[in-house]
């Protein structure tokens, strides 16, 4: 049976406004089939008229499932349990089979700021296992400033020998008009 004598749907003739993602698959899925991360509300037609149309890839079969996420605390440790949103898989059997690109080289990866993307990341990760430890919790005096902290922190200090700050205007005289209007 050919592929091509299947109803499909007529051209698009709006731009589709989902976001359809391709998931990277497994390592013993085979070519031929493509994950994509689609929203709750498309079916399987839609995602086969949707890989027809747009990208002129050509599907036998689409199996679709719901991911429903475990249930967590708002802020990792703490705060109330929710369900996160469900997600939508869909898991397209590809005519033609496509294979994943190999990952850059190493000395490739430095056109794209990979060292840079790095250092975030580790960061980044350093900053969350601080905030997840409650019985690492650091002293104020064990924290390092920021040197902006220790700018204003000199100002401040400078200010308080200077004598404070005035608007130029004496406020004695108005309060001694209160006090005069004010009968006992």
């Amino acid at each position: 049976m050919c592929v091509s004598s299947r109803l499909i749907s007529s051209p698009l003739e709006y731009r589709p406004n989902h976001v359809v993602a391709f998931i990277r698959p497994k390592p013993k899925q085979p070519p031929n089939l493509a994950t994509f991360a689609v929203p709750l509300q498309f079916n399987k037609l839609d995602l086969r008229d949707y890989l027809y149309h747009a990208y002129d890839v050509e599907v036998t079969s689409v199996r679709s499932f719901i991911n429903q996420p475990a249930v967590r605390q708002k802020f990792g440790h703490v705060g109330k349990w929710y369900r996160p949103r469900s997600q939508k898989m869909m898991i397209a059997e590809l005519v033609k089979p496509f294979v994943w690109p190999s990952p850059p080289a190493e000395e490739d990866r430095e056109k794209f700021d990979h060292s840079l993307f790095k250092k975030m990341e580790a960061e980044r990760e350093k900053h969350f296992r601080r905030q997840m430890d409650p019985a690492n919790i650091p002293l104020r005096n064990q924290v390092r400033q920021s040197r902006e902290r220790e700018g204003l922190k000199a100002q401040a200090e400078e200010f308080l020998k200077s004598g404070g700050w005035t608007n130029g205007q004496n406020e004695g005289d108005k309060w001694n008009e209160v006090e005069e209007e004010l009968k006992v």
